[in-house]
């Protein structure tokens, strides 16, 4: 009897020109887990028949795909990422091939974020080896961190029923190398903080999956609402600064999160999420062997972090690596 080793999976993300409207990959992210699953809402048949019974029959409703996918942050891929997820974008001018790409929280038109197709290749779907998961929308994005680990990304998200693709993916795995997290740099209030030893940014955004009664199974469209920003800062303590003026205080302070492969002019890879406003929520002590704070934090939306469509944002990501664009 045949089998498929685990170890031939291979993953795909494409963004759609029309929402819903599979597209094939531009980008192959070597994600360490890709979990997919579809979700069908049966309808049930309750009806009394003079028995001793319940449920008599079901058919399927409504139905979408849930998606969640965690591995070693690609600094290539991770722009699709938080285009889907905070919607404006520009890209500036290369340096040395390199270019800045500028993500931030749309608040023009619609507000509405691109959609991405994510491609499952699998190799049991007959004939393509793969499955599609279209108008993918991001409901979460986290960014983290360990000294003693590898800077990671954790996406989840909601998408269209998946159907077969329609052919097989053509894999151009990346050529990207992962980033250690002791790579990392952060600055309070414009001060480097050289302490940080943990560190995590989850972006969330609310999603509204609205069915209608237009003859078709999936959802009318994936629609995305208000989104905010949290944190969690693990420093070694030299002070009493993360309680005193973050936390008691209210002081609010700028959190700067770099992270970069320490490159030269083309072979900068750099990540920098800045959070102009980042109110503490909790500083306590860990009393491990040496002292430090658990800091959890929520970016508070500002001006300074806004982007080209205007208003106010929690956030404002920048990405430096080879990709000409992600538009």
């Amino acid at each position: 009897m045949p089998v498929m080793p685990g170890a031939r999976s291979a993953f795909g993300i494409g963004r759609e020109n029309s929402p819903g409207l599979a597209v094939n990959a531009s980008r192959f992210p070597p994600w360490s887990k890709f979990d997919a699953s579809d979700k069908v809402d049966f309808l049930t048949d309750e009806g009394y028949r003079a028995s001793m019974a319940s449920e008599y029959g079901t058919v399927a409703g409504p139905a979408v795909a849930e998606v969640d996918m965690s591995g070693p942050g690609f600094v290539d891929s991770l722009g699709d990422l938080l285009h889907n997820i905070l919607g404006d974008y520009a890209v500036g001018a290369a340096v040395s091939g390199v270019f800045p790409h500028t993500f931030g929280l749309l608040n023009s038109g619609s507000g509405q974020p691109p959609t991405h197709t994510m491609i499952d290749s699998q190799q049991l779907t007959a004939t393509t080896g793969a499955r599609v998961y279209p108008h993918t929308c991001l409901s979460e994005l986290t960014l983290s961190g360990n000294a003693e680990g590898l800077f990671e990304v954790q996406a989840k998200g909601t998408a269209y029923p998946s159907s077969a693709a329609g052919s097989a993916m053509t894999l151009t795995p990346t050529t990207e190398q992962i980033i250690p997290a002791w790579r990392s740099g952060l600055t309070i209030a414009g001060v480097a903080a050289p302490n940080l030893s943990e560190w995590s940014v989850s972006i969330e955004r609310e999603l509204a999956v609205m069915h209608t009664a237009d003859g078709t199974q999936a959802p009318y469209t994936i629609a995305r609402g208000p989104l905010k920003v949290s944190g969690k800062l693990t420093l070694i303590a030299l002070d009493e600064s993360p309680l005193i003026t973050g936390l008691l205080t209210n002081q609010q302070p700028a959190l700067v999160l770099t992270v970069s492969n320490g490159g030269a002019a083309g072979a900068l890879r750099e990540v920098a999420l800045t959070m102009t406003k980042a109110a503490y929520q909790e500083a306590p002590m860990k009393r491990d062997t040496l002292l430090g704070y658990d800091v959890s934090f929520k970016a508070m939306a500002n001006s300074t972090d806004a982007s080209a469509s205007g208003g106010l944002s929690p956030i404002k990501a920048v990405v430096k690596n080879t990709v000409t664009t992600y538009a």
